[in-house]
């Protein structure tokens, strides 16, 4: 038998043993009464014919984790890294599934996309975990129903909602100066009316990403220094048993201080979201809404060494070494940015219920209307410390309008009683305009220009099956179609200064991913199982490549000054669709509730990820497993009430070795590191019916380590996942 496939026969074979057919008396687990909403129709958790996971309220309270995407990192097919969305730079938060790179999972609050406009990243920031009250993820291409991004998989978020006029109060303090404050109020006016009042602040001094033995490289880093500050008042209404909605207000806030003294990401978004739905009978037509506006202001501060005259060296100074180190050390930013992006939404889904063998049908109409605007300055090594920003290099413009439509319709069908089939399907179509790519340099000159408007369509099927083969256990598959289009800043954003100069491809494709996955459920009494094989290909992927001088394309050409390249130094990077992959792999999870104070829950993935073609410009070598994504990652976790009051959480993280560089040298040598193990932990103690204190550590025994990648030659780039981390904290209910 083909090794991959192995451990998904022995799953299915422990899923119909006599062991996991012994747990018959226990109760039923919290989540059976769970329906999807990322589904986009009336599907419980149990039933759903893709690989699902819901997080209740109860995990997240239990979680170490402090924020939303360091609670999905113990969630298997999620591929995070150890460094907290509050610690890096918000341009380049990645939400990764199943081996695949950024902007390929959709994430989702309460329906709505919780997306940065320009970037295509998740807005953690907006997400506290305080106002959440349940997080669904769906692996697999889901396109067919959710379109752009919906590539790997969507996570949806569900916030809390009115159930009576009941407050909650935390708060926690932690190591590193961390303090977090949230406060929520219900205010249950009627039946027909209902208020929800939810504010929070996150603050933490951070910590030092980088070790300790390079910090000589980088005078004056510090840590990353954030604050993040939300407040929403959400107001339900049902004045009639057949009409229900909500709109939410909110205003949201991300403030870093990073590393540098002139570094610093500021970013202010108000939003809003609005749902209305109508019951007719056995059918229903829901309305939804929602619109943001960013205003990102952006710092990219750096320092050097004064040598006098006009030396001054910084990081990457082929000539700094240890003894160029001096007291004179001159701060100064880099690039300064400017951008302002809005979004406005709408969907109309029609959802009829039937009985019999045709069970119902769901079709409905998307709409997303993006426009950003993007101004930036840079700034090279200063020659003197009189005048530290006095090396102005050049400025770059970006602007558009993207529109996206689709049309879905989904069916779900009982051909024969133990099977059901669901059927979906969706057509999109987007456009850009109105955009343009410019840069200035320094002597005044610009380069580029207005960019031509651009349309472009997909369509989306998806065929999922769902067999029962006893009441617990059950057998499904999908295969499916899915797609990323470009997004403003692979469009329309040119940054950097010399060869480091990237630059926007006004002609890029979308991605497009054809997926197929098979996999075997068991819920009975106590014991929960799952194993899942998925196999994905990706075409026309998205990466960068150095283009340079005599063989650039004509964009690049005409950004950087003629065909020698002479305002970006020779060379300059430049996005691409020149190359496919693939990722294939298994997931393995399990729970077993021993008990009324005991239960376990583990799991095991192995996921392999790798270019199946590129062209002659990219340099990544095929076959060869992606730098940064280990093959092999695994939990074990147990919840244990030692005392009717008390209750712990213990987990072990491993993940496993990976390679961190196949690029810089010969395309026969790879250069990597071994695995790593993580000890988190918990405890609630609850003091009285209405309060409850709790502490937390994650990284029990500090171990240093990392997951980013880094060229072989620059070990100084090393990231440093979370150091031992503790928090202690009280929860109040009133």
């Amino acid at each position: 038998m083909n090794t991959t496939l192995r451990p998904l026969a022995i799953a299915i074979a422990l899923m119909n043993s006599p062991f996991a057919l012994a747990a018959d008396n226990a109760e039923p687990r919290e989540l059976d009464a769970v329906t999807i909403s990322a589904s986009r129709s009336e599907t419980r958790v149990e039933e759903m014919p893709l690989h699902t996971t819901v997080i209740s309220r109860t995990e997240i309270e239990e979680s170490p984790a402090q924020t939303l995407d360091q609670l999905l990192r113990n969630i298997p097919g999620m591929n995070f890294s150890g460094v907290p969305a509050s610690q890096s730079d918000p341009t380049g938060h990645q939400t990764k599934m199943r081996g695949l790179g950024n902007s390929k999972v959709l994430v989702l609050l309460d329906g709505v996309p919780i997306h940065d406009p320009f970037y295509m990243t998740t807005q953690w920031f907006k997400l506290p975990l305080s106002n959440i009250e349940r997080v669904e993820i769906v692996r697999g291409g889901n396109s067919s129903l959710w379109g752009n991004m919906a590539v790997a998989g969507v996570v949806n978020v569900v916030s809390k909602r009115v159930k009576d006029n009941a407050g909650e109060a935390v708060v926690s303090v932690g190591s590193r100066g961390t303090v977090n404050v949230a406060v929520s109020k219900n205010f249950a006016v009627s039946e027909a009316l209902s208020f929800h009042l939810a504010a929070d602040i996150y603050h933490t001094d951070g910590y030092q990403t980088t070790p300790s033995e390079y910090l000589w490289r980088f005078p004056h880093k510090g840590a990353v220094v954030t604050e993040n500050r939300n407040v929403q008042l959400t107001t339900y209404f049902k004045p009639a048993a057949d009409l229900s909605g909500f709109v939410r207000l909110g205003y949201h806030v991300q403030d870093q201080d990073i590393s540098y003294e002139n570094g610093s990401n500021v970013q202010r978004s108000p939003d809003f979201a609005a749902n209305l739905t109508k019951a007719f009978g056995t059918s229903s037509l829901s309305a939804n809404a929602w619109a943001q506006q960013v205003r990102f202001e952006k710092y990219n501060g750096s320092t050097c060494y004064y040598q006098g005259g006009t030396s001054c060296l910084n990081s990457n100074s082929a000539s700094l070494t240890p003894a160029s180190v001096n007291s004179n050390v001159v701060e100064f930013y880099t690039q300064y940015g400017h951008q302002r992006y809005q979004e406005q939404g709408a969907s109309l889904t029609y959802s009829q219920r039937l009985s019999g063998k045709w069970t119902g049908f769901d079709a409905g109409v998307d709409y997303r209307g993006l426009k950003a605007e993007d101004t930036e300055y840079f700034y090279t090594t200063p020659r003197s410390p009189a005048n530290p920003q006095g090396n102005f290099n050049s400025t770059t413009s970006g602007e558009g309008r993207q529109t996206f439509t689709g049309l879905f319709g989904q069916t779900r069908v009982f051909p024969i009683d133990p099977l059901e089939i669901t059927l979906s399907a969706r057509y999109d179509t987007w456009r850009i305009s109105d955009r343009a790519n410019t840069r200035t340099t320094a002597a005044g000159v610009t380069t580029g220009g207005d960019l031509p408007a651009s349309d472009k369509t997909a369509f989306n099927p998806s065929l999922a099956l769902r067999y029962e083969l006893t009441d617990a256990a059950s057998l499904r598959a999908a295969a499916y179609k899915a797609f990323r289009a470009p997004g403003f800043n692979n469009l329309t954003r040119t940054f950097g200064t010399g060869t480091s100069t990237t630059i926007a491809n006004p002609d890029l494709a979308p991605e497009t991913l054809t997926g197929w996955e098979v996999g075997s459920d068991y819920r009975k009494g106590p014991l929960s199982l799952s194993a899942t094989y998925f196999m994905y290909d990706i075409k026309d992927m998205i990466a960068t490549y150095t283009a340079k001088a005599g063989s650039a394309p004509a964009q690049v050409q005409l950004i950087c000054g003629g065909a020698a390249l002479p305002g970006c130094g020779g060379s300059a990077r430049y996005y691409t669709n020149d190359q496919d992959g693939r990722s294939h792999g298994i997931e393995l999870s399990g729970s077993w509730r021993i008990n009324h104070n005991l239960s376990l829950d583990g799991w095991y993935t192995h996921t392999e990820t790798y270019l199946t073609r590129h062209g002659g410009i990219v340099t990544d070598p095929l076959r060869v497993q992606l730098a940064g994504v280990p093959k092999d990652l695994a939990s074990l976790g147990a919840n244990w009430k030692p005392l009717e009051r008390l209750r712990t959480f213990a987990e072990v993280r491993y993940i496993g070795a990976m390679l961190l560089d196949t690029t810089s040298n010969s395309s026969t040598m790879r250069f990597g590191q071994g695995a790593n193990t993580i000890v988190n932990a918990s405890a609630t103690y609850a003091l009285e019916k209405s309060v409850d204190v709790f502490g937390s550590v994650v990284n029990l025994f500090d171990r240093g380590y990392s997951e980013n990648t880094y060229a072989y030659n620059q070990p100084y780039n090393r990231t440093l996942s979370q150091p031992r981390t503790l928090t202690a904290g009280v929860r109040v209910r009133f």
